[in-house]
């Protein structure tokens, strides 16, 4: 049994993903800038959020980017960004988005990061030598992305844009890898790090929701 919710503390919102099953004490995780948590059926939402108040920053001290989007700034390929109420961002490749304010960029934002990971994609595409899939981008909290073998399409998690491109493309190496294998065994990482080599260290990355080296 999955629910969700949202967790807010010092203004800023954290989506909290719930899993209950037959287990006696209550885990929390923070991964991906939320809350994954595991309790049993008789745990009540008060209770989880006492934990989260009294666990916070044990739980985020270890990830000094648990935020890749506040009001002041942005994490954006794994550099900061400042942001104002109005105004553009420029990017390496001579590009630039204008928006009108924090709402308008968050949707600029979701446009602009699903023609970056198609692009990217694309191109291991064809190095792997997989076939063409359809390409999506939504929010996910408990993954960063979703191969639809059967349907011949990827899912990449929105939060992915604010990771630097390396770790971006060792999840599209993820993803396609299950193009060849759909389980997570020998042979499926076989493949991941025969194009990915770093592998473990990015997904290290990953998982601490390091954006950054600064």
């Amino acid at each position: 049994m999955v629910s969700s919710f949202i967790y807010t503390r010092e203004g800023q919102n954290y989506p909290v993903t719930i899993t209950r099953k037959r287990i006696r004490s209550i885990r929390y995780k923070y991964r991906d800038g939320g809350f994954v948590i595991s309790c049993s059926y008789l745990v009540s939402k008060e209770k989880i959020v006492q934990g989260l108040d009294k666990f916070f920053d044990r739980l985020t001290k270890e990830n000094p980017h648990h935020s890749g989007f506040t009001d002041t700034y942005v994490y954006l390929l794994g550099k900061k960004i400042p942001i104002e109420e109005e105004g553009k961002i420029n990017f390496t490749d001579g590009s630039q988005l204008i928006y009108e304010d924090k709402e308008d960029l968050k949707k600029k934002l979701k446009k602009w990061f699903l023609k970056y990971i198609t692009y990217r994609h694309r191109q291991y595409e064809k190095t792997m030598k997989t076939y063409e899939n359809k390409v999506r981008v939504r929010d996910m909290y408990t993954r960063y992305g979703s191969n639809s073998i059967s349907n011949k399409s990827i899912t990449y998690s929105l939060i992915l844009m604010h990771y630097s491109p390396d770790v971006i493309d060792s999840v599209i190496v993820h993803e396609l890898a299950h193009c060849f294998e759909t389980h997570h065994d020998e042979k499926f990482y076989k493949i991941v790090k025969n194009y990915c080599p770093n592998y473990d260290y990015l997904h290290d990355k990953l998982r601490k929701g390091v954006y950054s080296d600064d």
